[in-house]
């Protein structure tokens, strides 16, 4: 799913400093497939080159004093109009009704949802008239990004940064894409367990957590309330990331995070891969030799465990087959009481892309695509 290709993008641009980062965002929207049209307040325009941003975009405009009275015309078409950056005016401007400009009569006449980016001062941002109008728009149901912590133009540290632009594009995505989960909560699990032989060596695996990164995406996009338990993966995470992730290292540490959030889970999604076998880890590093005899033993069955603990949580397991994977698949999914089993193939492990099938009680659908298509198509079978 892309939810930003066809669609039509307004994006007001106002006055403050982060408005330097606009034709950043644009390039995103534009190379996502999205028809992107600007707005430029005239503050803005000291920031930001309106010829920059017609080369990233469909059009700029900055006057109330255009044909076709743009404030109408721009409106009426646009699928989602984006304040970015908010600042302490335009939002002011906006609770309050005034429409003196092209941008703020563009508000106005907006009668759907509007994606407001705060980005300011810390005491700005904190000041409770702003606060206060916050609170008034998202009453009416626009959308408020609250703003990253950091170092702000004034030289202060604080609340007040506009969030990274992969961040901006993550919610102008998910202001257009279907409210499917409706705040449940979803928990992934992903990446490869390590279990330790010594201090130093350990027994793992070759997964990247990509899938468990697809799903937590998605999950997002789809108005789920998101958690990750990640063991060892090769993941570059943006630090504002808008769910919470836990590093753990062992099959046990990961089952014991499940299930201290086992009663709140709607959605666990375990695409971590995870070790059948454990060792009796030695305290001091072994010594080298010609030759070294390990006695594995079976690790927990995180799985099979939460078959007896489970109670309403909709089960979403995956299992990495080699030979026959229609009935290895299904065999265990009967065996662990999923309620969808994803089957897949090894050379799925640390791949972009993958193949293999869904099995659920709607039936079973085959795939070969991308991480991120799997995804999707995960949580579209789950909601059918």
């Amino acid at each position: 799913m892309n939810p930003l290709s066809g669609k039509i993008i307004l994006v007001g641009v106002t006055g403050g400093i982060s408005a330097y980062k606009v034709p950043l965002f644009l390039r995103e929207l534009k190379e996502k497939g999205a028809v992107v049209k600007v707005i430029l307040t005239e503050n803005a325009k000291k920031l930001v080159s309106s010829s920059v941003l017609s080369v990233l975009s469909d059009g700029v405009f900055d006057s109330l004093w255009e044909k076709d009275i743009p404030h109408i015309s721009l409106t009426g078409e646009a699928d989602l109009f984006v304040i970015l950056p908010a600042d302490y005016n335009i939002i002011g401007k906006a609770s309050s009704g005034i429409a003196d400009d092209l941008l703020s009569s563009a508000i106005a006449a907006y009668n759907k949802k509007i994606l407001f980016f705060p980005s300011m001062n810390i005491r700005m941002f904190e000041n409770p008239v702003l606060q206060r109008n916050i609170e008034y728009l998202k009453s009416y149901g626009h959308l408020i990004v609250e703003p990253s912590s950091g170092f702000l133009a004034c030289g202060k540290e604080g609340k007040g940064r506009l969030p990274s632009i992969s961040r901006v594009v993550l919610e102008t995505e998910k202001a257009l894409s279907p409210n499917l989960f409706n705040n449940s909560f979803c928990l992934i699990t992903g990446g490869g367990t390590v279990e330790k032989i010594d201090p130093v060596r350990y027994l793992a695996n070759g997964s990247s957590g990509k899938m468990a990164n697809s799903l937590a995406k998605y999950c997002y996009l789809a108005g789920g309330k998101v958690e990750m338990i990640l063991g060892k993966n090769t993941l570059n995470f943006d630090s504002d990331i808008p769910y919470k992730i836990t590093q753990v290292e062992t099959a046990k540490e990961m089952f014991d995070e499940i299930i201290s959030r086992w009663k709140e889970v709607d959605y666990l999604f375990m695409s971590a891969a995870v070790s059948d076998f454990t060792v009796n880890s030695k305290e001091k590093k072994i010594k080298k030799s010609s030759e070294l005899v390990l006695k594995l033993k079976s690790n927990i069955d995180i799985l099979g465990e939460l078959k007896k603990k489970k109670r309403n949580q909709f089960v979403v397991g995956f299992s990495l087959e080699s030979d026959d994977l229609k009935a290895s698949t299904l065999k265990k999914m009967r065996e662990k009481g999923c309620d969808m089993m994803v089957g897949n193939y090894p050379d799925s492990i640390g791949s972009e892309s993958t193949a293999g099938m869904i099995i659920s009680a709607s039936g079973e659908e085959k795939f070969e695509c991308s991480k991120d298509e799997l995804a999707w198509k995960i949580i579209q079978k789950i909601k059918s």
